[in-house]
């Protein structure tokens, strides 16, 4: 699974708290898109002594201009929407105005009509959004965007709030006001309370996880895992506190008080501690939370630094004080989303880690307005952790803030270290809508977390934590982010290390293998083996790595001939230098019985395939992944060798386990319910065939991100049932919906793509 939901946007919790009397500070920037002469404004804005927005005349309305002011985080693209009805032609008024909500957020970017809104809505996936919008658009706007999950709260500006009772229809909508100061107020308080709901947290599941591949554990877990030793492993030079500042200039290049603050860090953060230039909240906070909430592995690396001294320093209060310290509770109040808390209610006796450093708070009442404040939220549960701390093991290591924060007065807060892995105990109401969740510290010894490291490496091998990070992004299918990870590897790596160049080349190659470039694959496969060649024999295990990798590559090229030399070259090496039962020799068997099935020697492809089944029921556990994947193959095998009734029988034995083990929206289910549904085509059962074929295009639209290669196949194999069940408006539409899935395929197939389009030709012509 990818990192949990996000939430960037960032306001100074000491404003928060004592916002009546502070001033907001400059925005960094707008831009915007015109429809009329003039860059309008909504409201006079000579603030008051107060420091609050403060109109002094009522405000003109300028018809026929709307504007919708699209608000950026320094590091995130959309975090808040707002629409703006213009109403005065000031534009210092304009700017003024603007600025009270820059103190929110960071930029602002003006659409100019409702679809441009929706689109940019619809199309956010990761971040939490704000909507301010006026009472004429927002009527035309809500019921267009709602229902959208990451639409998170709405606040309808306009002059007469009275005439506006239809949004007391929509639940989203917290605030009705024609004061631009309210309107901040609250959303401060909703981002406040947001950010605090979002803190991204994964769970370990506390059913035994020996049957388990990496795949089905929640991915942020391994990486937050992974991402904490690897900042603990680096080392830092003064030169990184200079790379920090230049890369957070880039980011706040007009944001004068924010490059201010950037330079008081580069030139005095030795002055302060780590923690109280963190609890701040400037820039250093926002992005080190966001930048883990998000997995920018390239801003994690540049903080790395700040992030580690963080770690120490909390590391150094706990072990002076830990000692003196007996067991006590700490609390956290804040809401969850529907769907993660009903997992985490099912996981009693599972782990939960906090995979951001973590706040919490002795004291029980300010954890309650948290929860309380979350009552009623759409999606959410409102929740309080109750958090029995062990002081004594050094595995979760946190720090009391008094007289180590930016602020001065004591707040009796408790702040962990990132990672913190607690045990779930107990989830029961607390009162009629807030749940407790009682959590207890773990030991690093437990043996939950024994097994998923110990399958870690079972799975990515040995090596550098950056190496072993990249691997498991592959593993998991996280292609884009194992690219960042090697492009950082390789940005770190001295140019002399040629073993660790050339690895960095097989990797990036094997990336740009499964992204479908498959020019660029073979560039880096190349640069790979010639390095390895040189230095043979000790590159020897590598070099078998990139030669199988090469195998594959020419495997989907269509070029058996040189597939099976490189699958062969790997065998040779493999063969000479590891057990007869490693699981790499399972995988080069594998891919040399794929060579021989493409190549329709269905009996030799076999012979492979039952050699990589001796060798997984030797070494895995009955329900691993990867005897589901050496049961399908040899089921296929079989099938084509007109062995039917044996290899669906082995066919149905992989899906069993897949359904077992996997997420039900996995796309290796939906490959082997298509296979399935092939077989019973092909003995005529049209009906039965369909339903395996419409299981398996139902998993392939929930899948996080769909593949329109594989999506276009299964609509042109339903088109083919229906053509023969004689439903023939429905294979059309079917057939139609393969070309066009063909057509947004990121690695498109011209052959598959003619047969799609043939067929959807000739089922139109039958059809009129």
């Amino acid at each position: 699974m990818p990192p949990k939901d996000h939430f960037i946007l960032k306001f100074d919790r000491n404003s928060i708290q004592n916002l009546k009397g502070r001033v907001y500070e400059t925005m960094k920037q707008y831009s915007y898109e015109q429809i009329g002469e003039s860059i309008p404004a909504f409201f006079n804005t000579k603030a008051a002594g107060s420091g609050l927005i403060n109109p002094t005349k009522p405000p003109v309305p300028i018809v026929g201009h709307h504007y919708v002011a699209c608000i950026y985080d320094d590091l995130k693209l959309i975090d808040c929407l707002v629409e703006i009805n213009a109403i005065t032609g000031d534009p210092e008024d304009s700017h003024y105005t603007l600025s009270q909500l820059q103190k929110i957020v960071n930029s602002i970017t003006l659409h100019t009509d409702v679809d441009a809104s929706c689109k940019f809505i619809q199309k956010e996936r990761d971040e939490q959004i704000f909507l301010i919008v006026s009472g004429t658009l927002g009527k035309k706007l809500v019921p267009l965007v709602h229902h959208y999950v990451r639409l998170d709260s709405i606040y309808v500006f306009c002059q007469q709030p009275s005439f506006h009772g239809w949004t007391e229809n929509w639940k989203k909508i917290k605030l009705v006001s024609n004061q631009i100061e309210r309107i901040c107020q609250a959303l401060v308080g909703d981002i406040s309370q947001c950010e605090q709901d979002l803190t991204p947290t994964s769970i370990l599941s506390s059913k035994d996880s020996s049957n388990q591949d990496l795949q089905q554990v929640d991915s942020s877990f391994m990486y937050s895992q992974l991402i904490k030793e690897i900042l603990l492993e680096m080392t830092y030079d003064e030169q990184a506190i200079k790379e920090l500042a230049d890369f957070c200039r880039k980011k706040y290049k007009e944001n004068v008080d924010g490059l201010k603050i950037i330079n008081e860090f580069e030139s005095h953060y030795h002055e302060h501690s780590p923690i109280w230039w963190y609890t701040r909240e400037c820039f250093t906070y926002q992005m080190l939370n966001s930048s883990l909430r998000t997995f920018k592995i390239n801003t994690i690396a540049t903080m790395g630094f700040f992030m580690k001294d963080i770690h120490e320093q909390i590391k150094e209060i706990h072990s002076k004080r830990s000692t003196r310290m007996g067991p006590f509770i700490v609390y956290r109040g804040q809401g969850m989303l529907n769907d993660e808390f009903m997992e985490l209610r099912n996981n009693i006796g599972g782990l939960l880690s906090f995979n951001s450093f973590l706040s919490t708070t002795v004291d029980l009442n300010v954890a309650m307005k948290f929860a309380q404040r979350s009552i009623g939220r759409d999606g959410k549960t409102s929740v309080l952790f109750e958090i029995e701390v062990d002081p004594m093991l050094t595995s979760t290591p946190f720090a009391s803030l008094n007289n180590v924060s930016y602020y001065t007065k004591k707040e009796e807060e408790i702040l962990f270290s990132m990672h913190s892995v607690f045990q779930v105990v107990q989830v029961k109401e607390h009162t009629d809508h807030i749940w407790k969740i009682n959590l207890k510290s773990v030991r690093n010894n437990d043996l939950q977390i024994t097994r998923l490291t110990e399958q870690m490496r079972r799975e990515i091998g040995e090596g550098s934590t950056i190496d072993r990070l990249g691997r498991l992004m592959i593993t998991l299918g996280e292609i884009e982010k194992a690219e960042a990870v090697y492009e950082l590897l390789r940005e770190l790596t001295p140019e002399n290390d040629k073993k660790i160049f050339a690895w960095i080349r097989n990797q990036l190659g094997y990336i740009k293998y499964k992204q479908g470039y498959y020019t660029k694959a073979q560039e880096f496969y190349k640069d790979a083996r010639e390095i390895q060649e040189k230095m043979r024999p000790s590159t020897d295990i590598d070099l078998a790595v990139t030669y199988s990798n090469m195998g594959l590559l020419y495997t989907n090229l269509n070029d058996s001939s040189n597939a099976l030399l490189y699958h062969q070259k790997a065998l040779e090496i493999r063969e000479k230098n590891l057990k007869v039962n490693h699981q790499d020799l399972a995988t080069t068997y594998n891919n040399i019985g794929l060579v021989y099935f493409e190549r329709q020697e269905f009996s030799t492809a076999l012979s492979y395939y039952e050699k990589t089944l001796k060798i997984y029921q030797e070494i895995l556990p009955e329900n691993h992944p990867w005897l589901a994947t050496a049961y399908k193959n040899i089921g296929l095998a079989q099938i084509s060798m007109k062995e039917r009734m044996t290899g669906l029988n082995n066919l149905c034995k992989a899906m069993d386990i897949r359904k077992m083990v996997l997420p039900s929206n996995h796309p290796s289910i939906a490959s082997i319910c298509c296979s399935i549904g092939e077989v019973y085509r092909e003995t005529g059962d049209y009906s039965t065939a369909f339903k395996f074929y419409e299981e398996a295009l139902d998993i392939e639209k929930k899948a996080p991100k769909i593949n329109y290669s594989s999506l276009a196949m299964t609509y042109y194999k339903i088109s083919r049932i229906l053509n023969e069940l004689k439903q023939y408006d429905k294979a059309v539409k079917y057939a139609e919906l393969a070309v066009q899935s063909a057509s947004k395929s990121s690695t498109p197939n011209e052959e598959d793509a003619k047969k799609f389009k043939d067929n959807f030709e000739r089922l139109r012509t039958k059809l009129s």
